[in-house]
């Protein structure tokens, strides 16, 4: 399709609905981070003994929160063009 679609880490989902108390608590202030740390499930199926049990993972995540129209951070020239090699 035509629609844009962004990946979102899992338990990082608190850390977007409480986006706006994570905002006043920067006194209104953009960039900033977040960090969290939780659990995530998984269901696992044994299709031999036809087992179902629930996985607990501990993980954790770190969101930085920018304003994409807003260049002014005295940083930004130096980290403009820079390129991440995810997978290389």
């Amino acid at each position: 399709g035509t629609s844009v679609g962004y990946l979102r880490p899992e338990t990082a989902q608190g850390l977007f609905v409480n986006f706006r108390r994570l905002l006043d608590l920067n006194a209104g202030k953009m960039p900033f981070a977040a960090a969290q740390i939780g659990l995530g499930f998984r269901n696992e199926i044994a299709p031999r003994s036809g087992l179902l049990r629930v996985r607990e993972f501990c993980m954790g995540e770190i969101e930085h929160f920018v304003n994409p129209d807003d260049k002014s951070h005295p940083n930004f020239k130096s980290v403009a063009a820079k390129e991440l090699v995810l997978f290389g």
